[in-house]
């Protein structure tokens, strides 16, 4: 009886042991702002939460991706979500994957060369001033990451800049993570940027906000 529930216990410790993890990074975050170390990133994207709550494929497919398109990924952490992306923009579409910390893009270079993604291109890039020209991008992903960022409307507003006037950013959360947002308050960001509410998905736990341009 006991091996029959030994899969929930481990999985329901799991649970605890993530909320844990992220109450005292969130608590040390509130007095000290800091990016996300590199190695908490494999904590946060975890096998249980991309087969339970947040599956790579679902979350791509809710973003109309077409083959061709060019995708700016900010945070891509171990890139789980940015190969989903890659793959539904084949042929010919490309996936930038962008993020401030060197270990990061190294990591998921490793991988992209690893794995032979040649659609994937890891950089490093500032989120307050993108690299890509006005009106370049199709679409917009982050995961878990605008929020983590000190100022997200400034961020939202290059993402703006960026996006082709048919152009859509896509922002998912997860309530573990130490950064989880309400939805009200990613929308307040989106509609002080320019954007509105294109579609959602989700629930409190996991959620997924689609905005085009307002204005």
């Amino acid at each position: 009886m006991f091996w029959l529930v030994l899969p929930q216990i481990i999985l329901i410790f799991f649970i605890v042991f993530l909320f844990f993890v992220c109450v005292v990074v969130r608590i040390i975050r509130y007095y000290y702002k800091f990016p996300i170390p590199g190695f908490l990133t494999k904590v946060i994207d975890n096998p249980v939460r991309r087969r339970l709550f947040q599956k790579p494929s679902v979350l791509a497919s809710r973003m109309n991706l077409e083959p061709g398109m060019t995708i700016v990924e900010i945070g891509p952490g171990k890139g789980s979500y940015t190969k989903a992306i890659a793959q539904a923009v084949m042929p010919g579409g490309l996936v930038y994957a962008i993020d401030i910390q060197e270990s990061v893009i190294e990591h998921l270079k490793r991988r992209v060369e690893k794995e032979e993604i040649p659609n994937i291109i890891p950089q490093i890039d500032n989120a307050y001033a993108f690299s890509f020209s006005d009106a370049s991008v199709d679409r917009v992903f982050a995961l878990a990451c605008l929020p983590e960022i000190p100022q997200p409307v400034k961020v939202l507003r290059e993402v703006h800049r960026i996006l082709k006037p048919t152009g859509l950013v896509s922002l998912a959360e997860f309530a573990p993570d130490p950064d989880y947002p309400l939805r009200r308050t990613v929308k307040k960001w989106a509609a002080e940027a320019g954007f509105r509410l294109h579609s959602e998905f989700g629930n409190w736990f996991a959620y997924q906000l689609n905005f085009v341009k307002d204005r």
